[in-house]
């Protein structure tokens, strides 16, 4: 983040603490400088972050930079690397967390994810990224873990596969974009909505007034750092984005800051209850 951004955030008042429920800070975008980057959002507030693996050549890298850090991560095969996933993955996969599991308090595993449907991409193969997300839903239910979920252009098809796979751990829809109805239906299978820099798009009015009537109780805040950068936002995304992002859901519900950040970490801490053990607030 540079000097401008943290200075517009000085002028936020803020008297609680936060977490990024979806942030890929282990990125080499954040190698340079990734322990200053950290005490800069300290400073801010950032109580946690929640950090999702993408492919299995980088769990490892994820799993060590959580060491001592009050960061949970997730680990899972992203839709968007289908063609570059293995089956052997999922067996590794399935090793991976079980080890995790059984390191009891040491393990900051809190969820299996990235994983989903992506349906928007060229040249997708919907079945091969059906076979790979069902088989990881399977695998959250087998393990009692709930899930990170990136869909675009697929929310029915998600809420048919979980139901039939009977995956009723819940987790959360990371970028949530689709309509109310489809976010209704989402929440009534168990599933938390992310909200993140989409809302914050001049085009993206139709997006703004279904999280205006979605349930507070049933949405989290995200930044998909370094990714997902919103409208207000220069360069490469940040956690510390999250503060403004949260100030439009404020607006939105028409309620404060601090009770959207609030109700941000009551949910999820509940969507997430292994990351109670791993971020604690004060």
């Amino acid at each position: 983040m540079n000097t401008k951004q943290k200075q517009s955030h000085r002028r936020i008042k803020i008297d609680c603490q936060w977490i990024d429920s979806h942030c890929h800070f282990d990125f080499e975008t954040f190698d340079l400088n990734r322990e200053q980057h950290w005490q800069d959002l300290a400073d801010f507030g950032c109580a946690g972050l929640v950090i999702p693996g993408v492919v299995a050549s980088t769990w490892d890298n994820l799993i060590s930079l959580c060491e001592n850090k009050p960061w949970g991560y997730a680990l899972g095969l992203h839709p968007y690397f289908s063609q570059n996933h293995k089956e052997a993955d999922l067996q590794l996969l399935e090793q991976y967390c079980q080890r995790q599991l059984l390191s009891n308090n040491e393990s900051r595993l809190v969820a299996i994810g990235e994983i989903g449907l992506d349906f928007y991409l060229e040249g997708y193969n919907a079945d091969e990224q059906k076979k790979y997300c069902q088989q990881q839903l399977l695998l959250a239910k087998t393990l009692g873990l709930p899930v990170i979920l990136h869909i675009r252009k697929a929310y029915d098809e998600l809420a048919a596969m979980t139901r039939r796979v009977g995956f009723t751990h819940g987790g959360v829809i990371h970028a949530f974009s689709g309509s109310l109805q489809q976010g209704e239906s989402l929440i009534k299978l168990g599933y938390t909505l992310g909200v993140g820099g989409a809302i914050s798009h001049p085009r993206a009015t139709k997006l703004r007034s279904t999280v205006s009537r979605l349930p507070m109780d049933a949405l989290v805040l995200e930044t998909d750092s370094p990714d997902m950068v919103p409208a207000f936002w220069k360069g490469n995304n940040s956690p510390l984005s999250l503060l403004l992002l949260a100030q439009i859901v404020a607006s939105l519900h028409q309620c404060s800051l601090a009770d959207v950040i609030a109700s941000s970490n009551t949910n999820l801490f509940a969507v997430f209850p292994r990351l109670k053990r791993i971020v604690h607030l004060v």
